[in-house]
């Protein structure tokens, strides 16, 4: 792949938006976190989003496919009811590699949301990932020293209830801040 051919390609992923009332929660929960815990990154607020299927690098020409089949996608789903949930961490306790809340509500329906996207991307030739599907929002990333005050992460965020209404393409822009830029956006209208 030559430079011009870079300089074209995306890295893309599908995810569904956090409202602004479940972000701000995210917000706040994450801010008394920073007293207590070190981690490298903080996710922005305005990247707060639960990751359906992470495609990759393509070229605007896939793109324009990979949005007509979410819009497929999307013409079907009806919306659905969502939770903010308890803390975890992925990785070792003593260091983890990422930091996240949960999701509660209709956690099937998230499911086959997701089962739906992956398939359409299937359809195109972009493979979901081999391992299970594990809805969660990421707060931060690479914990540097410390503990972590297990209790108190796993207390999450304020159990904000919100409507899974759209799914996104998000495009992500590396060392921008916020990271993620929305690149197209399907209401869901079944």
């Amino acid at each position: 792949m030559n430079a011009a051919d870079r300089s074209s390609v995306m890295r893309l992923f599908v995810a569904l938006p956090l409202p602004r009332e479940a972000a701000g929660a995210m917000l706040q929960w994450t801010q008394e976190l920073k007293e207590h815990l070190s981690f490298r990154k903080w996710v922005h607020p305005q990247d707060y989003h639960i990751t359906l299927q992470f495609l990759g690098d393509l070229d605007p020409e896939m793109t324009a496919s990979v949005v007509s089949s979410l819009s497929s996608v999307a013409a079907i789903q009806k919306p659905f009811s969502l939770t903010l949930g308890k803390g975890g961490v992925f990785g070792l306790a003593a260091s983890p590699r990422v930091m996240w809340t949960g999701v509660d509500g209709d956690l099937k329906e998230l499911q086959l949301l997701q089962q739906r996207v992956t398939a359409s991307m299937a359809a195109l030739g972009l493979k979901p990932e081999e391992r299970p599907y594990r809805p969660h929002i990421t707060a931060a990333r690479k914990f540097i020293d410390g503990r972590i005050p297990i209790p108190c992460l796993e207390q999450g965020p304020e159990r904000v209830r919100f409507t899974a209404d759209a799914l996104v393409l998000y495009r992500t822009v590396m060392g921008a801040s916020p990271m993620y830029e929305v690149q197209e956006r399907a209401a869901f209208s079944g």
